[in-house]
């Protein structure tokens, strides 16, 4: 059993991270409704780890899905420079 103090400091501690996993499902499924440009069959594959794998099913989202959207439509060095 914790006593208060300890409780406290743990609170303390695991809040970042809650608030973090909870702004990144946000932020997943505001990408997964309007910006992700995959087939329909992949985001309805991606529907159920998202709504019920939340910590991890956002996680492997944004690495598989969300960066490399990103990594496709980032200019490159060529056609910044023309």
């Amino acid at each position: 059993m914790l006593t208060p103090s300890a409780a406290k400091l743990v609170t303390m501690l695991l809040f970042p991270e809650i608030a973090g996993a909870a702004m990144l499902w946000v932020a997943m499924w505001y990408f997964w409704f309007g910006f992700d440009r995959s087939s329909y069959l992949k985001k309805a594959l991606w529907f159920p780890f998202l709504l019920f794998l939340v910590p991890l099913a956002t996680a492997f989202y944004y690495f598989l899905v969300y960066r490399r959207g990103a990594r496709a439509e980032a200019p490159t060095a060529s056609a910044q420079s023309s």
